[in-house]
């Protein structure tokens, strides 16, 4: 029987000696971009322990850190500094969790009937990397102190290094920009929003950029190396008011529908063969109006013929509109006042035309002196004459 305890108990100092060995051992390691796995992988290689954690709620982060001689503690502190990530340690046992701490230590009441028992290690922070407590700068006039202070400030630079995340959802901002502005110097932020800054020792202010954020600005005191998380807020945009109004008749321009009219002033302002203002070269231009070809005479209305065109001047009737084979029309420009084009809803005095009514009207004579116009053209040439036959009465125009 003695034997048999001897045994067991032997097993059970081999386990703490071995436990107690494994946690003062120093470890170094040095990781880039490195996922849990490669981290996990590493440190059982490297050492007896053995990790247990939930795969889909840490295959999202990586891990860039190089530590040099330090206990598994002080080792796991600073790989996981900057995230959300928390660790306990149990024997050769380590378990990690996303936003909560397990208590892997039994509760007092239990070790009340025992003598000695040996505690158990649960997470805890070096004193040494006090000095190296990640911040998170929020507000823009705060002043962030970074590295041991000191009474006295020397010359020198020291790296500063974080992330740059959203507030609401944590999630890292990509490609945002970092930059003083005394020296210039800038840094863009990773795809897990990490940014590195090597910058002089002394107060400065960080100017924090990206794309669909609000500028931000930080007021940072620099003393040495530091960890700086910098939250950004999303840019909203806004938008002027949009009325929407009840009364529908401020859209009504026309109530005839399919009616285009055309003044003089109109007419010559749209550009004409060999710069003789054509009055039907302009009908052209209206929507629903084409016509065959270049030499032919007339125009077609939504597909119909030229014969279905009802062509009045002064409400006589124009059989033939155009000379020289369609080039030129029949009506002089200097004396017209305006056209007007039916294509629909063609009022019952014009009778019944299946395509249209054009309808050319001529201004009245100037009815208090005689005056004239003349036009001499590369193939035509124009003249009219109008004055008052009785003073401000009657006139006449030719």
């Amino acid at each position: 029987m003695r034997i048999l305890l001897l045994i067991i108990c032997s097993l059970f100092l081999n386990v703490a000696v071995s436990a107690q060995g494994d946690n003062a051992k120093l470890y170094s390691v040095d990781f880039k971009q490195a996922k849990i796995n490669d981290v996990v992988k590493d440190l059982e290689t490297k050492s007896s322990y053995r990790f247990y954690f939930d795969l889909k709620q840490l295959d999202s982060l990586s891990f860039t850190v190089t530590v040099t001689q330090q206990t598994i503690t002080n080792l796991l502190t600073k790989v996981f500094e900057g995230t959300n990530v928390n660790f306990a340690i149990n024997n050769n046992r380590i378990f990690l969790t996303k936003g909560k701490v397990i208590n892997v230590a039994l509760a007092q009441a239990y070790y009340e009937n025992t003598s000695k028992q040996k505690p158990v290690e649960v997470k805890k922070v070096d004193q040494n990397l006090i000095n190296e407590r990640i911040q998170y700068a929020t507000t823009a006039n705060k002043l962030y102190e970074l590295g041991p202070k000191t009474n006295e400030l020397k010359a020198g630079t020291a790296i500063i290094s974080g992330y740059v995340r959203e507030p609401t959802t944590e999630a890292p901002i990509i490609g945002a920009s970092i930059s003083i502005s005394n020296p210039r110097i800038e840094a863009i932020s990773n795809q897990d929003g990490f940014y590195t800054l090597n910058i002089p020792l002394g107060q400065h202010t960080l100017t924090i950029k990206a794309a669909g954020k609000d500028e931000a600005k930080r007021q940072i005191m620099v003393y040495g190396d530091g960890k700086l998380n910098i939250d950004v807020k999303e840019k909203v945009l806004t938008l002027k008011e949009v009325q929407i109004l009840s009364n529908k008749l401020s859209n009504v321009k026309n109530l005839e529908m399919g009616v285009n009219r055309l003044d003089l002033k109109t007419i010559k302002k749209i550009p004409s063969l060999f710069g003789e203002p054509d009055v039907l070269r302009v009908v052209l231009t209206l929507p629903g109006v084409q016509t065959v070809g270049e030499a032919s005479t007339g125009f077609n209305v939504r597909g119909g013929s030229t014969d279905q065109n009802l062509i009045l001047l002064n409400d006589a009737t124009i059989y033939n509109p155009s000379h020289f084979f369609g080039f030129f029309s029949a009506f002089n420009p200097d004396i017209v006042k305006d056209i007007q084009l039916y294509k629909n809803t063609i009022p019952e005095k014009f009778g019944g035309r299946l395509s249209s009514v054009l309808e050319v009207n001529n201004r009245d004579g100037n009815k208090k002196k005689l005056s004239g116009t003349a036009g001499i053209g590369l193939i035509t040439s124009r003249f009219s004459l109008e004055g008052p036959i009785d003073s401000g009465k009657t006139s006449f125009i030719l």
